[in-house]
C-alpha cells in the first residue's frame, strides 16, 4: 500500500456518481513513489482509495476548485484561507490485482487519497490474455502510456466513430484499419480472409495497399441487373412520398414486370381501356375530356379507332348522331382482340394481373411506362391530381433514366461480371469510391449491398455453409442513414442489420460528424465509440440519449477536445479513456482551404507567366 505521506487529500463527499476531495496542500500533489514519479495532471488523472490492502477503489478527477474556508473557527472569523477541491468520478475498483468496471461499494469521508499507480493504471488500461490487439494512441494524461485493445472484442460489435469536420475522425478509421492489417501480419493471420467493406465518400483511404485493396469506381465500373432490386432497394433509389407516390410506383413496378415478359400490346389496350373509361365516367368539360382521348388513341395501330377519332369533334367535344356508339364499340372490339377480355371484365383483369406479378423490372424504361399506366388508369377513375402529386416521381425516373442508363444499370455484360466478381470478395478489403454519388444514390447502393450480403449469410447459415464475417464501414453516414427519412422505409435494411447482424455475421462501423442526424436505432445499437471533438447541441443531446457509457462530465469535455484526441467507451474499451489518436502518417485530417493560400498561388503561377 502506499505510504500515507503520498496522499494528495481526503475524501469530504461522497455521492453514488461522485465524490469531492479536499486538498490540503497543492503543492505535496506531486511526489516521487518505489523510484516512480507522480505528477497530478488535475482532469482526467487518475486517484486511488484504499479501502483493504487487496481492495481499491479508482475514481478519475473530473473538476477542480478553490473555495474561501475559516482559517482558524476559534481565531478572527475574518481570516479566509483558500482550499482546493477535486471532484472525481467512479471508474472502478480492483480487488485481489484483478480490475472490475463500476463500483459495488463506495468509500467513507475522510478516506485517504492517492495518485494511482502505474502498476494499477497497466492493470486498469492493458488487456489481458489477448494476443490479437491494436493500439490508437497514447493515453492524454501519460503520454508514454499506449493502451492495447482486443481487436477480438471491438469487432465482434457494431462501431460509432463521430466528430466534427477537422477533429480528426477520419484519421482515426484510417489509423484502425492499418491496426488491424498491422496485427494481422504480426500474428500471421491472412488479411485477405477478412471481408472489410469501406464506402469512400471524400476519398480519404488511399494509404490502403493495392495488395489487399480492391477499388472500385462506382458507377463507372460497375453495373447491377436491375431485376435484382427488392422494393426496399426501389423506394432508396426513387424515394417516393409514402401517401401517393409509393402506391404508384409499386403498381408501376408490376406493370413494368409485365412488360418485360408481354409484348408492347398490353400498354396499348390497356391506354384504350382507360380512354373509354374517360369518356364514359369523367365528368369535365367535353372539349379537355376529348384532348385527354385522343392523346391516348392517336398512336394506337387500328384503322376504325383512328376513323372514329376525326369525327370527335375538337370544338364542341361530342359526335355526330350515331357516331358515339360506333366510336365505343370500335374501342371495346380492340380491348378484346388485344386482352382477350370484354371492356365490362378489363377492370377485375387488370386487378388480377397485378396481383400475380412482383414489384419488379429489368428496364427502367418500361417502370416508365408502368408508371404512366398506373397514372392512366387513377385518371380514367376521375383521380385528376394524382399526376400533379407524382411530378417529383416522374422526375426521378426520368434522372435514373438520363443518368444511370449507360452505368449504374448500364446491361454491358462485361460491367455485370465485373460485379459479380467483386461480390466474392477476393482480398481483404473492397474500396467502392463514391464520390460521384448522390446521398439518394448512395442510400440505395449501400442498402442493397447490405441486403445483398445479409441475404447471403443467412442462406449460409441455413445450409450449414462455412460462415464469413463482413465489416462494413460507412464513411459520412449521417448523408444516408438519417433519422428523418421521409419514407422509414428507406433505412429498414440498416436498422435490421444493426438489430439482427451480428449473429449472422455483419458488423457496420459507421463514421459520421451529425450523430443528430442519424438513425436513433442504429446508434443505439453500436456498443463502441470513439468520441472527437463535437460542438453541436443537437448531436450532443442525441449522444447523450443513445450512448449509455457516457457521463455529463464526459459529454461536455468532447466540445473542447483538441484535433486528434478521442473519448473511448464502450464494451471493447476496459474504462472510458481519452487518447491522442497516432495516424498522422496514413494521412492529415480533413481541413479547410484557406483563400490566402489559394490566392497567393495563383498570383505566384501569374507573376511566373509573365
Amino acid at each position: 500500500m502506499q505510504l500515507l505521506t503520498n496522499s494528495i487529500g481526503v475524501i469530504s463527499k461522497v455521492f453514488p456518481h461522485k465524490i469531492v476531495i479536499e486538498i490540503p496542500d497543492t503543492t505535496k500533489i506531486n511526489y516521487n513513489f518505489l523510484g516512480d514519479l507522480y505528477i497530478c495532471d488535475g482532469i482526467n488523472s487518475f486517484v486511488t482509495i484504499h479501502k483493504s490492502f487487496h481492495y481499491k477503489f479508482i475514481y478519475q478527477i473530473s473538476s477542480l476548485y478553490e473555495i474561501e474556508k475559516p482559517y482558524d473557527l476559534q481565531e478572527d472569523e475574518s481570516k479566509f484561507t483558500n482550499k482546493a477541491y477535486f471532484e472525481a468520478l467512479p471508474v472502478g475498483e480492483i480487488q485481489n490485482g484483478e480490475f472490475q468496471y463500476g463500483l459495488s461499494k463506495f468509500p467513507m469521508i475522510g478516506d485517504d487519497v492517492f495518485l494511482t499507480t502505474h502498476n494499477d493504471l497497466s492493470n486498469i488500461l492493458q488487456m489481458k490474455n489477448q494476443k490479437w490487439y491494436f493500439t490508437l494512441g497514447s493515453l492524454a494524461t501519460h503520454d508514454s502510456f499506449i493502451p492495447k485493445f482486443s481487436i477480438d472484442s471491438l469487432l465482434t460489435t457494431h462501431i460509432c466513430i463521430l466528430g466534427n469536420t477537422g477533429s480528426g475522425k477520419s484519421t482515426t478509421v484510417r489509423k484502425l484499419l492499418h491496426e488491424i492489417v498491422a496485427s494481422a501480419e504480426r500474428e500471421n493471420i491472412e488479411i485477405n480472409d477478412a471481408n472489410f467493406i469501406v464506402f469512400d465518400v471524400h476519398d480519404e483511404y488511399e494509404s490502403l495497399s493495392n495488395d489487399i485493396t480492391s477499388t472500385i469506381y462506382v458507377p463507372e465500373q460497375v453495373s447491377i441487373p436491375l431485376n435484382t432490386l427488392t422494393v426496399e432497394d426501389w423506394i432508396n433509389l426513387v424515394q417516393p412520398s409514402s401517401q401517393v407516390q409509393l402506391p404508384v410506383l409499386m403498381n408501376g413496378l408490376r406493370f413494368a414486370n409485365l412488360l418485360d415478359d408481354k409484348e408492347q400490346s398490353i400498354f396499348d389496350w390497356i391506354k384504350v381501356y382507360c380512354a373509354l373509361e374517360l369518356y364514359n365516367n369523367q365528368q369535365s368539360d367535353s372539349v379537355p375530356k376529348r384532348t385527354k382521348i385522343v392523346m391516348l388513341l392517336e398512336n394506337v395501330q387500328d384503322d376504325d379507332i383512328q376513323s372514329s377519332i376525326t369525327k370527335y369533334n375538337s370544338q364542341f367535344g361530342s359526335f355526330p348522331q350515331g357516331e358515339e356508339s360506333k366510336f365505343k364499340d370500335n374501342l371495346k372490339k380492340y380491348i378484346k382482340e388485344k386482352s382477350g377480355y370484354e371492356y365490362e371484365e378489363c377492370k377485375y383483369y387488370i386487378t388480377d394481373l397485378l396481383k400475380e406479378v412482383s414489384c419488379s423490372t429489368s428496364s427502367l424504361y418500361n417502370l416508365e411506362h408502368g408508371i404512366e399506366l398506373t397514372l392512366l388508369l387513377e385518371e380514367s377513375k376521375g383521380n385528376n391530381q394524382v399526376r400533379s402529386h407524382c411530378h417529383t416521381l416522374m422526375t426521378r425516373i426520368y434522372n435514373l433514366i438520363a443518368t444511370y442508363s449507360k452505368s449504374l444499370f448500364d446491361v454491358d455484360k462485361e460491367k455485370r461480371k465485373r460485379f459479380e466478381e467483386i461480390l466474392k470478395f477476393e482480398k481483404g478489403f473492397t474500396k467502392f469510391k463514391v464520390s460521384g454519388l448522390d446521398d439518394n444514390d448512395l442510400l440505395f447502393f449501400t442498402g442493397y449491398l447490405l441486403r445483398t450480403i445479409y441475404k447471403k449469410q443467412r442462406e449460409s447459415r441455413q445450409e450449414d455453409l462455412e460462415q464469413k464475417l463482413y465489416h462494413f464501414i460507412f464513411d459520412e453516414a449521417h448523408k444516408y442513414i438519417i433519422e428523418n427519412s421521409d419514407n422509414t422505409r428507406s433505412i429498414k435494411i440498416f436498422e435490421q442489420i444493426a438489430k439482427e447482424g451480428r449473429k449472422f455475421g455483419l458488423f457496420m462501423i459507421l463514421a459520421s460528424q451529425r450523430p443528430g442526424e442519424l438513425s436513433k436505432t442504429v446508434l443505439s445499437q453500436c456498443n463502441n465509440f470513439i468520441l472527437h471533438r463535437i460542438r453541436n447541441n443537437v448531436d450532443l443531446e442525441q449522444m447523450r440519449k443513445s450512448i449509455p457509457y457516457l457521463s455529463d462530465a464526459q459529454l461536455t469535455r468532447i466540445s473542447y477536445l483538441r484535433t486528434g484526441s478521442a473519448l473511448l467507451v464502450g464494451e471493447a474499451f476496459t474504462i472510458p479513456m481519452e487518447i491522442i489518436i497516432h495516424g498522422e502518417e496514413y494521412g492529415e485530417s480533413s481541413k479547410t482551404t484557406l483563400p490566402s493560400e489559394v490566392w497567393r498561388t495563383k498570383m505566384l503561377d501569374q507573376s511566373q507567366t509573365d
